[in-house]
């Protein structure tokens, strides 16, 4: 009976249940790589400042009433170097993020709806890394109270250099260029034969008018299609062939493309893009920003401040049997975040 009587008064009094363990974590860990410019939610360019803030932002599990806490923030070099050793990232281009390049609180406060702190990159000294992709993997510690989750208490930011100083891939032909093709269109055509003509808004060396005395070249009707020419077949000979056009572009990363209906190169022909007003001769080639030949129509090039630059072909055909027919050009610019 004084058994029934203990249970009896034990079930009358409340029994605590248990809220769950609260724990502290970053819920952009849930990733294994938190790509900076990736989303427009990952950052925050302060053009003026050349700043790139990067929010994180702290949460707290569990169902106790929220309180204020304080997490020690560390970098976790270890960890980063182990993202780029199993090739999470690209070997070829990661490096770890250097101390110099970036700042982050030693602490943060967290126990709000809204508890965050950030990481700033200063874009200033970022040029010095174009072509490389930096890793800083973040590490929380010490919380003042409650847990932390072990497995979102470190976040990997993965930095794109040259998505942040160069910018995403955009078509400007239209903006700095004229008489881009598909078809191109003729300034003049010869009424002797009318496949034959000059190119509208391009420069042409005069050693590309190899059709009637020196007339007309640089475009062809071929089959009706208006393409960009050049041709040495039992005609004159081409030494230092240029067809290009000179634009003011602002500093920034740029690519020119070029498709072509057919080519039959002998000699020497480029793609090209050179500082100036023109293209530099066959001889002096290494002058240019930047060339590829036509087997390779991909041109990349850098401008570091906003300058004249000749962009175009250069072609010495000087054997015989020897011709090229472009359908059209593009110049895409990568725009940078600042």
């Amino acid at each position: 009976m004084f058994c029934l009587a203990v249970l009896s008064l034990a079930s009358c009094n409340k029994i605590d249940t248990p809220k769950g363990t609260a724990k502290i974590y970053m819920p952009a860990a849930l990733s294994n790589s938190y790509l900076v410019p990736g989303s427009i939610k990952n950052y925050v360019a302060d053009k003026a400042a050349k700043k790139l803030h990067i929010p994180l932002y702290l949460f707290r599990s569990g169902s106790q009433a929220q309180e204020q806490f304080t997490v020690d923030i560390a970098t976790d070099d270890a960890t980063a170097n182990k993202l780029i050793s199993d090739g999470t990232v690209d070997k070829t281009k990661a490096m770890v993020a250097p101390a110099g390049v970036y700042s982050m609180p030693a602490s943060a406060n967290g126990g709000q709806d809204s508890s965050s702190f950030e990481v700033v990159f200063d874009a200033n000294k970022l040029n010095a890394y174009l072509g490389k992709i930096l890793v800083l993997s973040i590490r929380l510690t010490n919380p003042s109270k409650y847990q932390l989750n072990d497995k979102l208490s470190v976040l990997n930011i993965v930095l794109d250099v040259d998505g942040v100083m160069l910018g995403a891939k955009t078509d400007v032909s239209d903006k700095y260029l004229t008489n881009t093709g598909h078809p191109f269109v003729a300034l003049s055509i010869s009424t002797v034969d009318p496949r034959r003509g000059v190119l509208a808004g391009w420069v042409e060396s005069n050693s590309v008018k190899n059709f009637e005395g020196g007339i007309f070249g640089g475009w062809d009707n071929y089959g009706g299609g208006g393409f960009m020419s050049m041709e040495r077949y039992g005609s004159p000979e081409i030494p230092n062939g240029k067809i290009y056009q000179t634009v003011k572009l602002p500093a920034g990363k740029y690519v020119l493309t070029i498709a072509f209906l057919d080519f039959g190169i002998l000699d020497e022909a480029y793609l090209m893009a050179a500082l100036g007003n023109t293209l530099p001769d066959i001889s002096n080639i290494n002058s240019a920003l930047a060339r590829t030949p036509f087997t390779a129509p991909s041109l990349a090039f850098v401008v570091s401040s906003e300058q004249n630059v000749s962009m175009g072909i250069l072609a010495n055909l000087i054997q015989d049997h020897q011709w090229l027919r472009i359908d059209k050009f593009r110049l895409y610019q990568y725009q940078s975040l600042f």
